[in-house]
């Protein structure tokens, strides 16, 4: 019995495992702990559960003996496992997430005084630059930018290259990728997915064991195998990555998903790979009927933000948790649970997200992100939200995300604080202001768009902080011609006291 295991998380369930060469037998672990250790949205328990049950089976079709536990800890099971089969070695890639990984390591120096040798693999195919790899980028760098990672990224790996040159002879298209609102067409539905009765097992189970989950576990519409998600992303390549990039950054009430791919949750679970996603984009331009502009832009998501978050979150982990440049403490409102604000634009995002634990980036950024500065929310509470909410969330990708885009850490990720008031989100979103409560037009008084009297006062509020950022200099001059500012900033306290108010009673009611 002796011999190999190989230890399989969740986030690595790759349909060509390092860690599978030469076991012979894999664990794989449901810890209790962590099920119930957040808020999680339904259907991300639908969808980690559902996945790690089908890969299991996969591999049990192959002829692989899987020992697969649901137990109250991860230790519990793997002290259990050991106890039944008696390894000498257990393989694995390490961990994603920088406490399961620094767990793992404090693991594999009490293995050995067992006799069990904890052996962490190379190779992760979740990533096209490695931890190392990134570290080796940075080194030396005063600042970290995207685009200059992105550019090295493609130089290496060759996706939409001439030569040394960018095809096009421009890097990014960013520009032509904000196309406004009003010239959004309709979008194609995603591909219909009807849950087999594994997955109608995991719902019924999740219904049933987690009465208090964030969200509505049904409609559940996303794929869960390997098979699945590759028509997933065929269906994204044919059907909607020609007009992917022109649309990105626009926003929709009606149609969540617009151009998007949706495969993020996908990506981080393992069962597809950035390559495949990345070299599935660029043949389709070289086949003729994709824009360079949405190749481009996909592509840069891929193997620039994507590897980028990643790296920045090894680089700055573990104090990147308690950043908080401007000292924000505001506790989040209630209606990041319920939805029941009369921020249109608000209430239908988290409408959004309770019935399909997704967003795509701009609503993410532009408006939950965006509202977390103005209204001086806590981000480690923020980030703790983004993770319980979103099907796709995980530490490595929200730490920096979100973090880092409330620039709460001075500037270590963003080259600014990205905030707007409500003439953006008016331009980029259809159905959001026309029938709103409030006027986006308006900055003071009770109909008076929030995001207007938030902006400006936070401007006020952070403008010594912000003085040496040239990417603000012309938005701060702004600031000093305005006649109205004691009002906005009346306004905007105002604002910010009843929704601690509310969110103080909420806490109150729950304890």
């Amino acid at each position: 019995m002796p011999g190999t295991t190989a230890l399989i998380f969740g986030t690595q369930l790759y349909a060509e495992q390092p860690a599978l060469q030469g076991a012979d037998r894999v664990l794989m672990i449901e810890s209790e702990a962590r099920l119930r250790g957040k808020r999680w949205h339904a259907q991300k328990l639908i969808f980690v559960l559902s996945a790690m049950r089908h890969y299991a089976e996969r591999l049990r079709e192959r002829g692989m003996v899987v020992d697969y536990q649901r137990a109250p800890t991860f230790g519990a099971a793997l002290a259990a496992h050991i106890a039944a089969y008696q390894p000498e070695r257990i393989q694995c890639l390490p961990p994603h997430e920088y406490a399961a990984d620094q767990a793992m390591r404090r693991r594999a120096q009490s293995l050995a005084a067992q006799g069990v040798a904890l052996h962490f693999l190379d190779d992760d195919p979740a990533f096209l630059c490695s931890r190392a790899a990134f570290s080796a980028w940075a080194h030396g760098k005063k600042t970290l930018i995207m685009e200059n990672f992105y550019r090295w990224q493609r130089q290496r790996l060759g996706y939409l290259m001439d030569g040394k040159q960018p095809l096009g002879g421009r890097w990014n298209f960013d520009e032509e990728n904000r196309q406004s609102a009003a010239t959004l067409p309709t979008a194609p539905p995603l591909p219909a997915l009807t849950p087999d009765p594994l997955t109608q097992a995991v719902i019924a189970e999740v219904r049933r064991t987690f009465p208090h989950a964030f969200g509505a576990p049904e409609p559940f519409r996303y794929p869960v195998t390997h098979a699945q998600a590759q028509a997933w992303l065929d269906a994204f390549i044919t059907e909607r990555l020609a007009n992917f990039g022109a649309w990105e950054d626009a926003m929709s009430a009606d149609d969540p998903f617009l151009f998007h791919s949706v495969l993020a949750l996908l990506l981080n679970s393992g069962l597809l790979t950035p390559r495949q996603a990345a070299d599935a984009a660029e043949g389709a331009f070289h086949n003729g009927g994709i824009p360079l502009q949405s190749a481009e832009g996909f592509i840069r998501q891929i193997i620039g933000w994507r590897e980028f978050i990643y790296g920045i979150y090894w680089l700055k982990m573990p104090a990147y948790t308690t950043q908080n440049f401007f000292a924000h403490q505001q506790p989040l409102p209630e209606f990041f649970w319920t939805g029941e604000t009369p921020m249109r634009c608000l209430a239908q995002t988290i409408r959004t997200i309770q019935q399909h634990a997704y967003t795509h980036h701009i609503p993410r950024l532009m408006l939950l992100v965006n509202f977390g500065n103005l209204a001086a929310l806590d981000p480690a509470a923020l980030t703790e939200w983004f993770m319980s909410v979103y099907i796709d969330a995980y530490d490595w990708v929200m730490q920096p995300n979100v973090i880092g885009f409330l620039y709460a850490d001075g500037g270590g990720m963003a080259t600014k604080p990205y905030v707007a008031s409500a003439a953006y989100i008016k331009k980029m979103s259809r159905g959001y202001c026309d029938q709103c409560h409030y006027d986006p037009n308006q900055r003071v008084g009770e109909r008076a768009c929030p995001f207007n009297a938030l902006y400006w006062d936070f401007l006020a509020r952070h403008a010594e902080k912000l003085a040496k950022n040239s990417r603000m200099a012309l938005i701060l001059k702004g600031l000093a011609k305005r006649a109205d500012l004691p009002a906005i900033q009346a306004r905007a306290a105002l604002l910010r006291a009843a929704w601690s108010a509310q969110s103080a009673a909420e806490v109150g009611e729950d304890s």
